[in-house]
């Protein structure tokens, strides 16, 4: 008859963690707010013919390198090219390097409180 030993510890049930069901506290999540948009972003609508790719100072083809636009034959060079100048139209919005990464506006909503 072989007999298995099992070496775990046992914890009792008062160091036991329960999870309790419960909203976190509005102190510690302060609730998001919508300020008013600085542009309308149906203003400029993305034209269906954009202009080729030309570098910016924080858009460059090094940069874009990074970026995985998905297998070679999965868009077309149009759709390529689109996508580039989305990304230089917008590109106060993506960061291409630690340094850029950067939290929310306070006037999106308070910082987190870390305990």
């Amino acid at each position: 008859m072989d007999h298995q030993i099992l070496e775990s510890k046992y914890k009792s049930v008062l160091k036991k963690v329960k999870t309790v069901n419960e909203p976190v506290p509005q102190d510690l999540k302060p609730p998001l707010e919508r300020p008013p948009l600085s542009r309308d972003p149906y203003e400029r609508p993305l034209s269906p013919n954009p202009p080729m790719f030309q570098e910016t100072f924080k858009v460059t083809h090094e940069g874009l390198q990074a970026v995985n636009f998905g297998p070679p034959v999965w868009l077309s060079n149009e759709k390529i090219n689109l996508l580039k100048n989305f990304i230089t139209l917008r590109e106060k919005a993506i960061a291409f390097c630690e340094e850029e990464i950067v939290l929310l506006k306070h006037s999106y909503g308070k910082p987190y409180n870390h305990l």
